[in-house]
């Protein structure tokens, strides 16, 4: 079974994340704190909005593009659909799963216990089998 990619690589990239939506969020801020403060409002911030805007998008836009023709250049074409693992004897915290997947199909509520070593799926309700 393959190792799961951890979310992110390292403390730096975590750090360029926090930074990023702090960014956002106190761009989101300002913006809000000027349009609810009372007095006339000149167009040079809409300005420089709308030229941030123009110069932003494009340039994330030029980045992803670089970065999936990067990958290209890594992996190659894909030549067919890459194959997926159907047995879930592993959840994604390495737990052996226990269940009876038949049952659980028909089940209208389901118990999850992983609070032990283990993953285990439980029927709450009698089973009542489709015909």
């Amino acid at each position: 079974m393959p190792v799961p990619r951890p979310a992110l690589n390292g403390p730096l990239h975590l750090a360029t994340h926090v930074l990023l939506v702090l960014i956002g969020w106190l761009t989101f801020a300002v913006f809000w704190w000027q349009v609810l403060s009372d007095g006339p409002h000149d167009l040079s911030n809409i300005i420089w909005l709308l030229a941030g805007t123009l110069v932003l998008l494009p340039v994330s836009t030029l980045y992803w593009v670089l970065h999936n023709r990067g990958i290209y250049a890594r992996k190659g074409p894909r030549r067919r659909v890459q194959q997926a693992e159907t047995a879930y004897v592993r959840d994604w915290a390495g737990r052996p799963v226990q269940a009876e997947f038949d049952r659980l199909r028909y089940a209208s509520h389901i118990e999850i216990d992983s609070a032990s070593g283990a993953k285990r799926f439980r029927p709450m309700d009698p089973v009542v089998q489709a015909a």
